[in-house]
């Protein structure tokens, strides 16, 4: 039953990533037999723009075996400002919940639920149309996370005459010998701006940072979100 829930979980993750996919390019190319536009801007000195991001996260780790991919969720503030032709400089601040979830048979199964501080320097680049504000983009981003939050349950799967058994136990996320806070990686990502004022995207992370001190595993995941700007 498990394994089923998280097969259609994958089959509904992909789909929407699929339809985003063939909906941003299926407007982009409509862009394209639009009459070209050429922006006489070399560098710009237009304000910067504030507004607000929202989306939905797929996350999972490097593991390779027993692990599977759990759904979150982000919420924050994003900014934006033009550098030097359709070249943008992109920042967010975020508040994000992630996760996943592991099992080593007659061993031990793992649920992890964290909250996280996300910031990103994103720098953009942009093949729309001044005029209208709508187009295609890619983006290329550091980023850091940093936990604040979040439990996480462990079930024993050993026979309870084992020495060392314990059941099960629910800990903090982020409590010591367990998951590091600190989360510094990379994020490429895909988007079309609808207009001046509404943008949506997708990215895939993956992070740098050991998860914890006494095993070689790092985080990963899909992001879709959506941006106004004011």
């Amino acid at each position: 039953m498990r394994k089923n829930n998280i097969n259609k979980s994958n089959y509904l993750f992909k789909a929407l990533s699929l339809a985003l996919i063939i909906f941003i390019i299926g407007i982009n190319s409509t862009n394209l037999n639009a009459q070209p536009y050429k922006s006489n801007v070399q560098s710009s000195k237009e304000p910067w723009k504030y507004g607000l991001r929202a989306g939905l996260s797929y996350d999972n780790t490097t593991l390779k075996q027993g692990v599977s991919y759990k759904f979150g969720w982000k919420a924050g503030f994003v900014a934006e400002k033009r550098l030097v032709y359709n070249l943008y400089f992109q920042p967010s601040l975020s508040f994000l919940n992630k996760g996943f979830q592991s099992e080593i048979p007659n061993y031990e199964k793992v649920d992890v639920n964290a909250y996280m501080l996300e910031g990103v320097l994103g720098l953009l680049i942009k093949f729309g149309d001044d005029r209208t504000g709508s187009g295609l983009y890619i983006s290329a981003s550091p980023y850091f996370t940093y936990g604040v939050g979040g439990k996480s349950d462990f079930v024993d799967l050993r026979s309870p005459t084992d020495s060392t058994f314990y059941g099960s136990a629910t800990i903090n996320t982020f409590s010591n010998d367990h998951y590091q806070p600190l989360d510094i990686g990379f994020q490429l990502g895909l988007g079309y701006d609808l207009n001046h004022k509404w943008s949506i995207g997708g990215i895939y992370n993956f992070g740098m940072q050991k998860m914890r001190n006494d095993a070689n595993y790092r985080w990963k995941g899909f992001q879709i979100h959506l941006s106004f700007f004011f």
